[in-house]
């Protein structure tokens, strides 16, 4: 085995924050996915706001660096809007889902890029079928200890994570039954699923520097965890998140994420609870999403998914004040409305004509306005 290389971390500010969302571009005409993002993007600028995906029919958008989730979301409205307009052009649309209702991953195309090839050659069949959408939040560590120190906390709220952006029922035009399927897509990568808890960055930089040195990934961000470091930018990446069904679940997740995130940076010492009972909740958020009972890590009693999550925001010192009032202000809605799976599937009840469907998710959830 070759040497492992060393992993450096970029500190970057506490708190600070950028996001990343990804889209389907669907047909205007029959909703199915349509190659449209690779279109737009030959012919735009080269930008690092609005980028390629592994298929041509995903875009991917990333903000700028922000100190604010409300500003973050702002920025991401622009960029959707920017990026709505623009593939309109080639008779498409974006569709905000973790999972597109009824198209198939095997008649997806691979975008023209060196990693993707690689990517494809290595993995197979797992990443042809990798057809799903997601949002991926970063915050900003001051150092590697401090990010290790975060993401150990951080392991047990990762289910709630989940469950609030549920947004994944159908796959391939089957309702599968459970709220976030896009998880058991993203869990089959060879460095997907649950991250681990490691003792300090020196532990994650053995652990990292020992899959490239053996060939097993080409770079830190071969590692597909739910939640990983990331050196470059110097951030926690929350990556477990399906692709919300709204602006307004955007807000409340990436509100509630960084708060999470912010309270345990504060926390001494964080609480080590068992990754087979994490594992559990995981499973329980993707079944049933907001409606989930979950297990409490602390008195391993049974609670409902929301009551936790409200529970917790009055223990998560250290958070910003606008953010724990954004989540708390979400969570009415759940309760009344469900997650966006208990929407999609409303709309289908109504619309089971795949472009009734589609044209009913676009105008119900993010917009242009």
């Amino acid at each position: 085995m070759n040497t492992p290389p060393r992993v450096s971390f970029s500190p970057s500010t506490l708190g600070s924050l950028g996001v990343e969302m990804e889209w389907f571009t669907v047909n205007n005409d029959n909703g199915m996915q349509t190659p449209a993002a690779e279109a737009y993007l030959a012919e735009i600028p080269q930008t690092p706001r609005i980028k390629q995906e592994l298929f041509t029919s995903i875009l991917e958008i990333n903000t700028e660096i922000h100190h604010a989730s409300q500003a973050c979301v702002d920025e991401l409205q622009a960029l959707y809007s920017q990026a709505a307009r623009g593939i309109t052009a080639h008779n498409a649309s974006l569709l905000a889902s973790g999972t597109h209702p009824f198209s198939n991953w095997h008649d997806q195309t691979t975008s023209k890029d060196e990693r993707y090839d690689r990517l494809v050659d290595r993995l197979q069949w797992v990443a042809k079928r990798f057809n799903i959408c997601g949002i991926h939040v970063h915050i900003g560590m001051p150092s590697g200890d401090t990010c290790i120190h975060c993401m150990n906390a951080l392991m047990p709220v990762l289910p709630a994570f989940l469950a609030i952006s549920a947004n994944s029922p159908f796959w391939r035009g089957m309702d599968t039954g459970l709220h976030a399927c896009r998880i058991k897509v993203f869990e089959g990568l060879s460095q997907g699923g649950m991250p681990f808890y490691f003792d300090h960055w020196k532990d994650f930089e053995h652990c990292a520097g020992r899959l490239i040195a053996t060939g097993s990934i080409d770079s830190i961000r071969d590692i597909w965890w739910e939640m990983r470091p990331h050196p470059d930018f110097g951030t926690l990446e929350i990556r477990i998140g399906d692709m919300p069904a709204s602006k307004e679940d955007a807000l409340a997740y990436i509100a509630y994420v960084r708060a999470e995130v912010m309270a345990a940076a504060h926390k001494p010492k964080p609480v080590i609870v068992h990754p087979s009972l994490i594992r559990e909740n995981r499973w329980r958020a993707c079944r049933y999403g907001t409606k989930a009972d979950m297990i409490d890590p602390e008195t391993e009693q049974l609670v409902p998914m929301l009551d936790w999550i409200a529970g917790r925001l009055d223990k998560l010192h250290g958070a910003d004040e606008e953010d724990l009032a954004l989540i708390a202000a979400r969570l009415e809605h759940w309760r009344k409305h469900g997650d966006g799976a208990d929407r999609q599937r409303r709309i289908h009840a109504r619309n089971a004509e795949p472009m009734a469907m589609m044209q009913a998710m676009r105008e119900d959830g993010w917009h242009e306005g």
